[in-house]
């Protein structure tokens, strides 16, 4: 480590909360990425994954849907900074992700959860994006056409089922597969994903977004039942999704729908410690479990939406996050979930860090 950078990772035993507008520095993103590389990064000859926790310990096909958006905490931080090593990480862990975590290219096969694999859609087209590995889009095409084929249907009105059982659709895999869709468009020509885009996201905006206040329900029942549990992940894709629409189209509808979902995050998941910053969502797997890593989904997105809007407010919010969870950084640079107090220097997984690099790698 540069001993220019220790005092960068000096963390206060007394910390005020103190809103910032002033975002973090470009060497304060690079050491924050540079420290959750050192703690969890693992090279394996051209197949990188990162490891489940400061154990060391390797991910396995569980974790495949955290591992990709991993990768995308990666593929934030090298549209940041363009750094070629930082490219070179990216295209490692995609490997990794077929090599490692996965064993086959076809991970439609033996995973049930569409999520899962429109999560795995985004990380390979962005990083064909950043790559130019043509592998990468091509398994990206195959996985989604082949999440397709076996969860889209009409009933519901449409929408993707969540699983095998067909028992729910979910905001889950709608925000993310509209996502996947509009990323795979520009990337390709005739191919339908464009026409396909707009389905996803039509039925996802009339049948589980709020147009009067910007909730996301988080899925809709065999029976026709809606549930309205509240995530920022789902915030967070429906947002992002919108603000891809609305670059394709000029739309402004578009917009103003991201723009509800952002600021109904902003103001009912936030404040469980802090004013202003976005709740711990952990739940009884703690570090490890899914809902962990959430609000890493949702700073990407809104972080996106707010970029193609240009919302100064919901900039410098995002940046008061960013400053926040990186000031309650441990002693190695790295920061968990719960964005009010330090981060353990003993044990931390890689999952409940992802969000403070997600959030530090905002491009503003």
């Amino acid at each position: 480590m540069n001993p220019r950078l220790l005092p960068l990772l000096a963390v206060p035993l007394v910390l005020a909360f103190a809103p910032s507008a002033s975002a973090l520095t470009p060497t304060e993103k690079n050491l924050a990425f540079d420290s959750y590389n050192n703690a969890f990064y693992v090279a394996n000859g051209g197949n990188g994954y990162y490891a489940l926790d400061t154990n060391r310990a390797a991910p396995g096909r569980i974790d495949f849907w955290r591992v990709c958006e991993q990768i995308e905490a990666a593929e934030d931080a090298y549209e940041r900074t363009r750094n070629p090593a930082h490219r070179d990480i990216v295209f490692s862990l995609l490997n990794g992700l077929n090599n490692v975590i996965s064993r086959t290219t076809d991970f439609a096969s033996w995973n049930e959860y569409n999520d899962d694999v429109m999560w795995a859609v985004i990380a390979l087209t962005r990083g064909y994006e950043i790559t130019g590995h043509r592998p990468f889009l091509d398994q990206a095409q195959w996985q989604f056409n082949a999440v397709w084929s076996r969860a889209w249907d009409n009933q519901l009105g449409g929408g993707f089922w969540w699983r095998a059982d067909k028992q729910t659709k979910n905001a889950c895999v709608a925000g993310p597969a509209t996502i996947a869709a509009m990323l795979l468009a520009r990337n390709t020509v005739n191919t339908g994903y464009r026409a396909q885009a707009d389905q996803i996201y039509n039925w996802l905006r009339s049948t589980l977004y709020n147009a009067s206040n910007g909730q996301v329900a988080d899925h809709i029942k065999l029976n026709g039942e809606k549930v309205w549990w509240a995530f920022t992940y789902n915030q967070g894709t429906f947002a992002g999704a919108s603000a891809l629409l609305y670059q394709a189209t000029g739309n402004a509808s578009y917009l103003n729908a991201g723009g509800l979902a952002v600021n109904w995050t902003r103001n009912n998941l936030t404040g469980q410690h802090l004013p202003g910053i976005l709740n711990d969502e952990y739940d009884s797997g703690g570090g490890h479990g899914d809902t962990a890593g959430f609000k890493g989904v949702f700073v990407r997105w809104a972080s996106k939406w707010a970029g193609v809007a240009n919302d100064a407010s919901i900039k410098s919010w995002l940046v008061t996050n960013s400053n926040t969870a990186w000031s309650y950084r441990n002693s190695s640079g790295l920061m968990w979930g719960q964005w009010w107090r330090r981060t353990p220097d003993n044990y931390v997984t890689s999952w409940e860090s992802s969000p403070g690099l997600a959030v530090t790698q905002i491009p503003y």
